[in-house]
């Protein structure tokens, strides 16, 4: 009887132990951050002017969608530009984010920053514009 009784509660205590385990892990996709996060914006330039790259939730998180915004003022080109996401020095296969323009002349997209294996953070954002030219910017992920 003794056995019994104990083998219950240790399932019991099992039970209770995943359970908070898995509230613990799953409770962050439950809260939606982007409406206390605030961007970042980063400054680059393309032949001489400037161009701006904002990125939302700041800092980016990694395994969740990030919002992509471009300022290239002046610039409406055939084609719109996209951000290639990358590592430094990695071959991560392709990661675009491909934008579309807004009815304020900013180019907005979505995307999502890998988690590196190798726990790197370092990330770099290459805005092309097709007929313009490139800018890279580079940021960090949150952990």
């Amino acid at each position: 009887m003794k056995r019994l009784i104990g083998g219950l509660f240790a399932a019991f205590a099992l039970l209770i132990g995943a359970t908070v385990y898995i509230s613990y892990r799953s409770w962050d996709g439950l809260v939606d951050h982007r409406s206390s996060e605030t961007a970042s914006v980063l400054r680059g330039a393309i032949g001489g002017r400037e161009i701006l790259l904002s990125i939302t939730p700041w800092p980016p998180i990694p395994m969740r969608e990030v919002d992509f915004t471009v300022s290239f003022p002046g610039t409406a080109g055939n084609a719109p530009p996209y951000v290639d996401l990358s590592m430094a020095g990695m071959e991560m296969g392709r990661n675009r984010v491909d934008l579309s323009r807004g009815e304020d002349g900013r180019y907005r997209g979505t995307g999502v920053l890998v988690r590196c294996p190798s726990g790197r953070r370092d990330w770099e954002a290459t805005v092309t514009f097709p007929g313009a030219g490139k800018a890279v910017f580079r940021f960090a992920v949150a952990d």
